[in-house]
């Protein structure tokens, strides 16, 4: 056995040439992804989480080679996988499979659902077409789908079963590494907990590794083992589920949590509503400090000045705060 991760990133930088003033504007970049590094360990799910523009989808795009990177290392079991092309990056897009998003439309219409989870057996196996038909019809086995509904179109199906075939999909090829970009944010709450309890099945029967992408905290609380938190482009906290949840360090972090439901009572009242005013900077025109401070209801003269840089504090988390003490106390 090996303690090498399955997945490990490495200041992983996404950019995007915007102009700003029109067509013969000044070229500005937008970096979506700024010096992001996390590593996964094989059998394990982290969860990217953040608000909308944090960064965590491009994050996964640029892990897959569904982006290009601009810099940085994504090493899969050992290998950069950045730099590779034609049948290299082939044989690797094997190991990496996504869910994604939106079940409406993240299948072709036009296509019968047994056609739709052949594709990958197609473009990245040399299985014969009878080897395909075993491996879909088992699938469709696995992921509590009928027999008989391979021949139907995607409009016949509910958004639940859309998701499980795009879930059979991504297996059809047994990969090692799957990304989850929010999965059942476009179900309804008791078909969310289905695909979930799906997921997690199939992470035990296949020995699966998830990277999984989230805005809904609740979602990840019961589905991940360890959390990294996104804030304009740049991981503010990581640590285990169970010390994030617990202790939040990061100020972004503390407001998340405390804006998740709960049915406990208890656990309502001792939990202190914590309100994020204002809006993020400008992407482009980042502002000197942490970017977070303009927002941040304990900031310092010093979160103004200096950026923070991400460092690991006792009981293992890693955060990017100024304000947090070497012995992991938060300033909330």
């Amino acid at each position: 056995m090996t303690d090498r991760p399955l997945l490990d990133v490495e200041n992983l930088t996404v950019r995007f040439a915007v102009r700003r003033g029109g067509v013969f504007g000044r070229k500005q970049y937008l970096d979506a992804v700024d010096g992001v590094s996390f590593a996964l360990a094989r059998g394990e799910t982290l969860a990217i989480v953040g608000e909308s523009g944090s960064g965590k989808t491009t994050t996964a795009l640029a892990v897959a080679r569904l982006v290009a990177a601009h810099s940085g290392r994504v090493e899969l079991d050992g290998a950069d996988i950045l730099g590779l092309e034609g049948e290299a990056l082939r044989q690797v897009r094997r190991k990496v499979q996504f869910i994604f998003q939106d079940p409406y439309s993240s299948l072709n219409p036009r296509q019968r659902a047994e056609d739709v989870v052949r594709e990958p057996l197609q473009s990245l196996t040399d299985m014969s077409r009878d080897d395909q038909q075993k491996v879909i019809d088992e699938l469709f086995v696995q992921v509590g789908l009928r027999p008989e509904q391979k021949r139907l179109f995607p409009h016949q199906f509910s958004g639940g079963q859309r998701q499980r075939i795009g879930i059979a999909r991504a297996l059809a090829t047994r990969p090692e590494l799957i990304i989850c970009d929010e999965p059942v944010s476009a179900l309804d709450v008791a078909v969310q907990a289905q695909i979930l309890n799906l997921l997690r099945r199939l992470q035990k029967e296949f020995g699966l590794t998830y990277l999984f992408i989230s805005h809904d905290l609740g979602v990840v609380q019961h589905m991940c083992d360890s959390i990294a938190v996104m804030y304009m482009g740049r991981i503010v906290e990581h640590g285990p589920r169970l010390s994030l949840f617990n202790n939040p360090l990061h100020p972004y972090t503390a407001a998340l949590l405390s804006a998740v439901p709960s049915v406990d009572k208890a656990r309502r009242a001792a939990t202190r509503r914590i309100l994020i005013p204002g809006d993020p900077p400008d992407p482009v025109n980042l502002p000197p400090g942490c970017r977070f401070a303009n927002r941040c209801p304990v900031a310092q003269p010093q979160c103004r000045a200096r950026e923070p840089s991400l460092r690991t504090v006792s009981g293992g988390q890693r955060v990017a705060c100024h304000l947090v003490g070497e012995d992991g106390t938060a300033p909330l």
